[in-house]
């Protein structure tokens, strides 16, 4: 593979369960061995929202001491209203991480990520746990986002009219499709139709293939 990430492109990366999309996020974040050659452009600062990141906040801080550890200079006058973007606001801001919901702790890791000065957003399915307000508030956000997004989820909704492009995984190749979210969809699905469903040796087999092919990524 010889991919290249422009600068402000929102890329969808899509494909069946095990075909190595969390590989591949893992290997441009550091957090797996690779075979191949990763480039970032000049200070490219990455935010990565794993599935699991709700669930790595403190539990013991409040909501708004949440961000407000993260504030630096005049965004510390933003906080209130950038949580009451994302739906906290009154005395929601003084509950402790621990009792809340996992929609409301989602809400407040994605509060987080987007506070921070990143210019390359990873997001590995963003939207679990989340309702439907709550998506088109994260929606509404990444669309104005300046940034460049490489995003995983499997909400059809949620994607449609987001991504420029979108990278689909197949076959330990990633194939770069710059038509529209539904018709990419439609001819997915029906090859899907076609095909038997993965065994987990099957999966690992591909995750490892992703590794080995990674000939150049440039971001």
């Amino acid at each position: 593979m010889d991919l290249v990430l422009g600068r402000g492109e929102k890329v969808a990366m899509l494909g069946p369960n095990g075909v190595g999309k969390s590989t591949l996020i893992k290997a441009i974040t550091g957090e797996t061995n690779y075979d191949g050659k990763i480039e970032f452009g000049h200070n490219v600062a990455i935010g990565y929202f794993a599935q699991d990141s709700a669930e790595k906040l403190n539990g013991e801080k409040t909501v708004f001491e949440t961000i407000d550890d993260i504030a630096t200079g005049e965004k510390r006058k933003d906080i209130r209203n950038i949580l009451g973007a994302f739906l906290f606001s009154g005395e929601e801001i003084d509950k402790k991480v621990k009792v809340l919901s996992g929609g409301e702790r989602t809400r407040l890791a994605i509060c987080k990520l987007l506070f921070q000065d990143f210019n390359f957003l990873i997001m590995d399915e963003p939207t679990n746990h989340l309702d439907l307000n709550s998506k088109e508030i994260l929606k509404d956000a990444l669309a104005s986002y300046e940034g460049t997004i490489l995003l995983v989820s499997h909400d059809r909704d949620f994607l449609d009219g987001l991504s420029t492009k979108i990278w689909e995984i197949q076959n330990a190749q990633i194939r770069t499709h710059y038509f529209g979210l539904n018709e990419f969809l439609e001819r997915i699905n029906a090859s899907m139709n076609e095909q038997p469903v993965q065994t987990k040796s099957v999966q690992e087999e591909s995750e490892k293939k992703i590794r080995q092919s990674a000939k150049k990524i440039r971001v």
